[in-house]
């Protein structure tokens, strides 16, 4: 009997002191804004760490990661997108990308125009280079100089072919006639601006107005520091971004084991992140697009067959099970489902064959089409199984044929092909139909007589440590927008 005794009084003194340490818990983590911290290497039993947050505080230091050849950290001579994420830390523009066709002025502080022919500007006072030189004028004109010499894919480079003339009215104000009006001109202005003094061709580091100016470099990081003479008055908080330089594939474990704060990712169920307490996280598309693109000189060259093909296209894309992207919605509600779209095909001269069911033109079996895709390219062959087997439920037969990527476009621009996949990357100064004009002009065969069927476009998420606080506006143009605000709270400790 004592030994039950025993036992029920260890039992009531082990469920006190989890009631105890349960109480001490909830006092710790349980008030807002105070949050846990998931810290890596784990501490001590007898010590828990969290983030006060009293608001903006100063200090601190931002790791990212940045990957491929760092070629230059000339935002004019590289090739690599990671180089021009560590640029918009150093150089600024006289427009934003605020967020997918959406600018703001930066370093222009008023602007205006006239029949958005002839465009005056007025630049910021007291901007100043990391070297000290003072921000005017003539160092926008001496920028746009340096682009007309740059093969950039990151700017709309041949602005100077569309500028008339570039009058300096003073050192603060400048004026822009244009050869024909242009009413998207400002969202072609947010290339980065240098100063006057670059000589041209140079791809050492360059002097730029930004929040964070160059310190050092090597191999293995990029380490930028806080512009102690940034105009926008207070601020940044942090006081240097460190880019470690690694392989691209090496990014998310190196988020997870703590040792970049932010990361991207790409083709993942996007919504099981929400439940991650440590990370806040933001999905936007990426700037690669898909497209369908249809040889006028095919079975769906006619212009109703094509529009009828397009629509049932668009009713039956959500059978390709592609997850989270975002579908182009040109047609709206009026889709057509497989009887729909046979009836469409009958009345542009096709005839239905209803014992064999298939279609045939002028008493003859249709030939096969060829769905050209590049080989070993899994998303776009994927498309392709999907379109062969839409047609075949229709009663037209089709095949995928594949070739090396250089000769799917050769056989596009000679028009060896029916239907094929394509992808394109939507520049930042493009809505979606200058995209599909400049992709007409591009690939050459048929041009304007040549159809393109927007399919859908991938989704990425960028993923911050829960600690990095302050506006988060990610888009594919600008992931790190509103980096110069962005703050660490206090980390405290506790017995």
């Amino acid at each position: 009997m004592k030994r039950y005794k025993r036992i029920i009084f260890y039992i009531a003194i082990i469920f006190t002191i989890i009631i105890v340490t349960g109480c001490e818990m909830k006092e710790v983590f349980g008030e807002e804004p105070v949050v846990p911290v998931s810290i890596s290497p784990s501490p001590s039993i007898d010590k828990q760490f969290r983030v006060v947050d009293a608001g903006p505080d100063y200090g601190g230091s931002l790791i990212l990661s940045a990957s491929g050849n760092i070629d230059s950290l000339n935002p004019y001579f590289t090739k690599n997108r990671h180089v021009i994420y560590i640029a918009s830390f150093i150089y600024e523009s006289l427009f934003v990308n605020s967020a997918e066709n959406d600018t703001e002025p930066w370093l222009v502080a008023d602007w205006e125009h006239e029949g958005f022919l002839t465009w005056e500007f007025t630049l910021r006072e007291n901007v100043t280079f990391h070297s000290g030189q003072e921000f005017t004028s003539y160092d926008v004109r001496h920028t746009l100089r340096v682009m007309e010499n740059s093969e950039s894919p990151f700017y709309y480079t041949d602005i100077l072919k569309d500028i008339e003339e570039i009058e300096i009215i003073s050192r603060m104000r400048f004026k822009i006639k244009l050869k024909q009006p242009d009413k998207s001109f400002i969202s072609k202005l947010v290339f980065p601006i240098l100063s006057q003094s670059t000589e041209f061709g140079n791809q050492d580091i360059i002097s730029g107005t930004g929040p964070f100016c160059f310190e050092s470099m090597d191999e293995n990081t990029i380490n930028l520091k806080k512009n102690e003479k940034w105009w926008y008055e207070g601020l940044p908080y942090l006081n240097s971004v460190i880019f470690k330089v690694m392989p691209e594939n090496e990014t998310i474990d190196a988020f997870q084991n703590n040792e970049i704060d932010i990361a991207f990712v790409k083709n993942i169920d996007f919504s099981k992140l929400q439940y991650r307490t440590n990370i806040d996280y933001q999905v936007y598309p990426d700037n690669q697009f898909n497209l369908l693109y249809v040889n006028p000189k095919s079975l769906f060259g006619i212009e109703n067959r094509q529009e009828a093909l397009f629509r049932y296209i668009a009713y039956r894309i959500h059978d390709m099970n592609l997850g989270q992207v975002q579908y182009f919605e040109q047609y709206g509600g009026s889709f057509i489902d497989a009887d729909e779209f046979r009836d469409e095909l009958i009345k542009s001269g096709l005839q239905w064959n209803d014992s064999r069911k298939v279609f045939t033109e002028y008493g003859r079996s249709l030939s096969t089409l060829s769905v050209l895709v590049p080989e070993q390219d899994i998303q776009k062959l994927h498309t392709a199984n999907f379109l062969v087997n839409i047609l075949e439920d229709i009663g037209i037969p089709a095949e995928i044929k594949t070739g090396t990527p250089q000769n799917v476009i050769r056989a596009i621009r000679n028009g060896n092909y029916d239907l094929s996949p394509v992808t394109q990357e939507l520049k930042p100064w493009e809505n979606l139909e200058d995209a599909l004009k400049r992709m007409q002009d591009d690939l050459g065969y048929g041009k304007e007589h040549s159809y393109i069927l927007p399919l859908y476009r991938n989704q990425q998420a960028i993923l911050y440590k829960n600690y990095i606080r302050g506006e988060k506006k990610s888009s594919f143009w600008n992931p790190y927008y509103g980096f110069h605000a962005w703050y660490m709270p206090l980390f405290e400790s506790g017995e």
